[in-house]
Parts: structure tokens; sequence; C-alpha cells
């Protein structure tokens, strides 16, 4: 069931009128309503969301007295993504360093494969599994107490806004709201500023990911036959098509959980505008980031035991950080890329220490400069996570460096990629001053901005006619 579906607005629909009604109903009818959406997918994949739940909850209040129930929780949640999302990969690699077929590759392929040879994924496995071991991992350090509701548990873990892409969020952040969901008011600026997110997200989604995936869609299908030119606007192209995307699914998911009186995590805040990788990672997914640097960075070490094991667990992080969204070398190439890339970065702080370097990296047009440098290296990055193989991403990458800038502007679609960089600009004024930026809209006289909605839910409703695009990060 995807936000932008009818079924999913008489879902919600139907959700939202007795939620509104009756307080003290709220937390019996998400229970059902999580269980309906989720179910959805398929009800054996229901069961084994529900069995897992219900191993961490015993885990959690059984560390009490064994704390070293801690590692079946987590063997069991990491076990459950291996199993669905990895034991392919891993047979495939073994058969090809093996150099011949085993029957084991076989019999797994049964097991997590459909009729036509697609890989059974459960929706959302990899999201709900890192928000269960991070709840474990918390309880565990002391920083929360767990909840002695089994149904509060279930619906911190499965309340169906975050449910499928995120974001990641933390028991001391999700859990309090919960417990008093049934006790609070959700009063109508909440729920207009929830519709507003939600109208966003429609838009990113429908009007500009959708339409650029078919502009992306030929030009990854043969990379052989493209330009250099050609490979830099597809490479722009899909920067841009998995941002609207995934930040569309994150901005409807904060909306819905205005609606349903929660607070969720914002996970991007205009990445394209970063001017190192670390300020990347700080506005792009933003709740995967702190989960990687939290319980895999620091986990490993971070930054405590001496220079050479801080870069090592960088780049460990990096690497999991890749083979997280997808079983395939490509995707940990990706990860490993970004890796280097930040530590080349930590290698160029301790000019920091010098007071004419600080004072001009901290200058307007220095930002402007790193901006534009770190936009292209970003872009590139992207070759990773797109390209079908890794052996397409190295062929794109040769014929990326051998592009002439000149020919690249001059390219047809070079002026859709620099209006959609100003529309990301834009973005980020509209969100970073949003009272300044409400404030200049109302100065804009009623009728037209009346016009101006309508116009878009019109915009919104042409480009939904048709084929349904389902969100990237489903996948994953």
């Amino acid at each position: 069931m995807i936000f932008h579906s009818p079924e999913f607005l008489v879902f919600l629909i139907a959700l939202l009128i007795p939620f509104y009604a009756f307080k003290k109903a709220r937390i019996p009818l998400l229970v059902v309503a999580n269980a309906i959406f989720y179910g959805a997918s398929g009800f054996g994949l229901l069961l084994l969301f529900m069995a897992v739940t219900l191993v961490t909850f015993l885990t959690v209040h059984g560390m009490r007295r064994w704390r070293s129930l801690l590692w079946v929780g987590i063997a069991v949640n990491a076990g459950n993504l291996l199993f669905f999302k990895y034991t392919l990969m891993i047979m495939d690699t073994v058969e090809r360093l093996a150099g011949r077929p085993l029957l084991l590759t076989d019999i797994a392929r049964e097991w997590v494969t459909d009729g036509s040879g697609a890989l059974i994924l459960p929706i959302g496995i990899s999201f709900y599994t890192f928000q269960l071991i991070a709840y474990m991992i918390d309880v565990r350090r002391g920083h929360i107490e767990p909840t002695r509701s089994l149904f509060k548990f279930w619906v911190f873990i499965s309340v169906f806004p975050q449910l499928i892409a995120g974001p990641i969020m933390r028991g001391s952040e999700l859990m309090p709201q919960v417990e008093n969901l049934s006790s609070r008011s959700v009063r109508w600026p909440e729920i207009r500023y929830g519709l507003y997110l939600i109208f966003i997200g429609l838009i990113k989604k429908t009007v500009f990911a959708d339409n650029i995936e078919k502009l992306v869609n030929p030009l990854f299908a043969d990379i052989p036959s493209l330009s250099p030119e050609q490979a830099w606007i597809a490479a722009c192209l899909f920067g841009f098509q998995i941002y609207f995307d995934f930040s569309a699914y994150s901005d409807m998911a904060l909306g819905l959980g205005h609606l349903l009186g929660l607070q969720l995590v914002v996970n991007f805040r205009t990445p394209y505008l970063s001017g190192s990788p670390k300020e990347f990672w700080e506005r792009w997914h933003i709740s995967l980031s702190r989960w990687i640097r939290d319980y895999i960075y620091i986990g490993l070490g971070g930054n405590r035991q001496g220079y050479v094991r801080t870069q090592i667990n960088l780049f460990a992080a990096m690497l999991i950080s890749g083979l997280w969204h997808g079983a395939a070398w490509h995707f940990v190439a990706w990860g490993a890329v970004h890796g280097l890339i930040l530590i080349l970065h930590r290698w160029t702080l301790p000019l920091n220490k010098i007071d004419r370097v600080k004072k001009i990296r901290s200058s307007f047009p220095y930002r402007v400069l790193a901006t534009a440098v770190f936009f292209p290296i970003v872009t590139w990055t992207w070759v990773f996570f797109r390209a079908e193989t890794l052996s397409g991403a190295w062929d794109m990458t040769r014929l990326m460096a051998d592009a002439d800038p000149a020919a690249l502007v001059a390219q047809p679609l070079f002026a859709l990629i620099a209006g959609l960089y100003a529309l990301h600009i834009v973005e980020w004024f509209i969100r970073e001053k949003e009272g300044l930026a409400d404030r200049i809209w109302h100065w804009v006289p009623a009728v037209f901005r009346g016009a101006v909605y309508a116009g878009l839910i019109l915009l919104i409703f042409f480009n939904m006619k048709g084929e349904t695009y389902e969100f990237i990060y489903f996948q994953f």
C-alpha cells in the first residue's frame, strides 16, 4: 500500500475518523491499522514481523537478568535480515570463488525467491531491523527504560508512516510519544502542517521523481552507447530522482506523523547544498547516518583508538552503509567510495588549525566554491548506486572522465538539471526560513494563492494517472 494510491487514502480516512473521535482507543486502533498496512504485503510476512518484534520485546526485558541476551536479540534480527536480503549474494559469491555451481545455492534460491525468480524481500525489513537493534542496544546501555506494553512496542516499531522507508526512530524519540498518545490532543495547526508536508511530498514524487525516472532509465539501460556528456547527465538526473523520491516519502511520513500526533525526525536537509562529504551525510538520510555513526562507527571504537584505527572504523562503517542499501557488490563499492572520500576529507581538517585557512573556509565565497566542487563528486558516486553491475559503474566512470565541460553545458537536458538545482535552493529557503517564507507567501493575494494551490493539485492528479511508481527505497 503506497502513500499516493486511492487505497491508502481510504485506509487513512477510515483510521483518522475514530482516531480523533476516541482518544483512549488510539493505541488499539494503531495496533490494528499497522497490522493491516503491513499485512497487505502478505500475511506470512506480517506473522514473521510480529514474531521478530515479540522476540525483541522479550529480549529487552530478559536482559535485566541475563545481559548476554542482547546478542541473542541481535542475532535474531540480523539473521532475519541476512536470510532474506543477502543469502543469494553470499551464495553467488561463493559459487564464483569456487568456480562451480553449488546445490545449496539452488536450495537457497527456492527459499528466498518467488516463482519468477524475484527476491522475496519483506517491505521495510532493513529499516525495522535497524530500529529494533537500536532499541535493544539503548536499553542495554541504560539510555531508555523498556516499555511494559507489547501493544505499545508494536506501535513503536510498526507505525505505518515510517514503517517501509524510515526514518529510523530511536526509542528515546518515539516511545514516549506512543506512551502519551492517548492523552494528548492533535490540534488543527499540527494537522494543517501535516497536510502541507504530505502535499509537498506528493509534488516531489508524482511531478518530479516519477517523470525524471522516465529520462533516467533509458540512459542507464545502455551505458556503452552513452557519450561522456550523456553519462554525466544520466548521473545528475538520477541524483535528483533519488532525492525527490526518497525525500518525498520522508516528507509524507513526517506529515502523516503530524496527523497522528507523532513527531518523526527530519531525514533530509537539502543535501546537494553540502560543501563536504561530512556535511552531506549530516543532510542526507540523516536517521541512517546517525545510526551508522552511533552503533557501527562508535561501536567499533570511533576515534578513540588512534589515527589509523579511526580511518579503518570510518571505512568499515561506510562499507556497511553501502551493503545495507542492497545485496550487490556495486552497493558495497558505493559505500567504499564514500568511505574513501570521508577519509580524504578528514586528512584536510588539521589545516583548520591555521587561522588564515580557517578564515577562508568560513567565508561565503569558499562555501559556494566548496559546494560547486562537491556536487559533481557526489553525483559521480551515484553511478555505483544506480548501475546494475559493478562493471557497468566502472564503464560509466571511465566515460565521465572524458567529458568536455563545454559540450556538457550544450546538452539539451543540462538546462533541466540547472532548473532542478535552482529548485533545491528554493526548497532550502522554504524549509530553513519557514517563518519568513510563510510571511512572504501570505503577502500574495488570496486569489492568486488559491489558483496556485488548484493548479498544483491538478498537476498532481494529472501525473498520478496511469502507472503508479513505487518509492526507490522500498527495495531496501
